[in-house]
């Protein structure tokens, strides 16, 4: 359970997110795992780094800070990432069109 970044437990990922500088002091005032490491920035955003296991309660992490957060690692999460903000952009569009998850991981159209 100490790999789990909330509760899941999965296969164990490195998972680095960059944080915008506006919210660099609000993400970095807390501790969200126990294993994250901090790197600041020169634009005085941050690089937050865990060792977790499972990416869904971190994508729901990073979905959470909105566009304030940006994964540059693993492939696997910014896919995960992206299928869910497309789904979210259907429901706004005028022709709703759904994505997938494709067991190689890649983001397939459904409709």
């Amino acid at each position: 359970m100490r790999h789990s970044f909330k509760v899941m437990h999965d296969e164990l990922y490195t998972v680095k997110v960059k944080i915008s500088p506006a919210w660099a002091r609000w993400v970095g005032e807390k501790i969200w795992h126990e294993s994250q490491k901090i790197t600041k920035l020169p634009d005085g955003g941050l690089e937050v780094t865990f060792r977790v296991a499972s990416l869904d309660e971190i994508k729901r992490w990073v979905l959470s800070l909105g566009p304030e957060a940006q994964v540059l690692e693993p492939s696997r999460l910014k896919q995960m990432i992206r299928a869910d903000l497309q789904k979210s952009l259907g429901h706004y569009s005028a022709h709703r069109t759904r994505y997938e998850i494709t067991e190689t991981q890649e983001i397939r159209r459904m409709s």
